[in-house]
């Protein structure tokens, strides 16, 4: 029970220190801050399980605290995952009220009916109504992420290390979801919810330690390891998730998503792609923009350049018309005579 008990709390405060760490970093990513969020409420709502499967005597409003974090582990969730795939730099307004909304209801019946004094109010209704919060929650987010896993969800090999991350946490996330459901009517306890949290936080965090840039040289002149393969990746990340739509994409943005460090992914594409990263970007940018050409007849060609995230109609035609030896305009009417 003491190895349970040590597991256990440590998880939970790892997930708090990690979790506060990614909030109120500074400039920190959208994705990367609710993804603390989904820490700390996880962390919060593990905690009070552990208290109450470890001691006696537990204080009510502790209860009260951990069922009230349960509000937000599925919004949380939801909310990282779509800024993934969106792609999110900045928090929108809607996403901060709907958090608003969760938190000014989940208060207001704490104040209302505090559990210290009516635990029947918490145990009925309120449970139920927390609980299916985080269920469907959890399944909009589990949308989102098995948009960004499908393509290659049959070839974990081919996954790059944030896709990886991705497949765990939601794994392992709705595992947890699954066991408080069942414990709920009491097919399980809950200290599986938090033996799980804990070994999912651990092995992701080795798994980042070991293969990211805490232990790689910040300069070398060796060559990329498995770099084919790499590109390979790199080029299955492009057509899924389509970064390059981001009229303001940087190298930084894209290391990040790749799970390379700036320096490697600048040396990939300078060295096995060979034309260097604005090139790379252009060249899915002007696929894109002939695949709109196909598809949208109703957009104008600088409306397609704008939604194959270019910043400007002179960019697009130049680009355009460098990569295809045609211009948008051409190559339209072309496409209009086959069809």
């Amino acid at each position: 029970m003491s190895v349970l008990y040590l597991l256990s709390s440590l998880g939970v405060i790892n997930g708090l220190l990690i979790g506060a760490f990614l909030v109120f970093r500074n400039q920190n990513k959208v994705a990367n801050a609710y993804l603390g969020g989904l820490l700390l409420v996880l962390s919060l709502r593990i905690g009070k399980s552990v208290f109450y499967y470890f001691e006696d005597n537990v204080d009510l409003l502790i209860l009260q605290i951990g069922l009230s974090a349960c509000t937000f582990i599925g919004p949380f969730f939801y909310l990282y995952t779509k800024a993934i795939y969106r792609q999110h730099r900045k928090i929108h307004t809607k996403d901060v009220m709907l958090l608003l909304l969760l938190l000014v209801s989940i208060v207001s019946i704490g104040l209302i009916y505090p559990y210290r004094t009516q635990p029947d109010v918490w145990r009925g209704y309120v449970v139920y109504g927390i609980y299916i919060t985080w269920g469907v929650f959890t399944l909009m987010g589990l949308y989102y992420a098995v948009k960004m896993l499908k393509p290659v969800i049959l070839k974990p090999s081919a996954m790059s290390k944030p896709q990886q991350h991705l497949a765990i946490l939601t794994i392992a996330l709705l595992i947890i979801n699954l066991t408080y459901q069942m414990a709920l009517y009491g097919l399980f306890t809950y200290i599986w919810g938090a033996l799980i949290f804990s070994f999912t936080l651990y092995f992701l965090l080795g798994r980042m330690l070991i293969s990211s840039k805490f232990f790689t040289p910040k300069s070398t002149d060796q060559p990329l390891a498995n770099a084919s393969k790499k590109l390979e990746e790199l080029n299955m990340l492009m057509d899924t998730q389509k970064p390059y739509i981001n009229q303001k994409l940087k190298l930084d943005d894209l290391a990040a998503q790749t799970g390379l460090s700036k320096h490697s992914l600048s040396k990939l594409l300078n060295e096995e792609y060979r034309y260097g990263f604005a090139q790379y970007v252009k060249e899915f940018r002007v696929k894109e923009a002939k695949q709109l050409i196909h598809t949208r007849n109703e957009l104008s060609l600088e409306g397609i350049g704008f939604e194959a995230g270019f910043s400007s109609k002179s960019s697009f035609f130049d680009a355009f018309k460098k990569i295809t030896n045609s211009t948008p305009s051409e190559y339209r009417k072309s496409h209009q005579l086959v069809a």
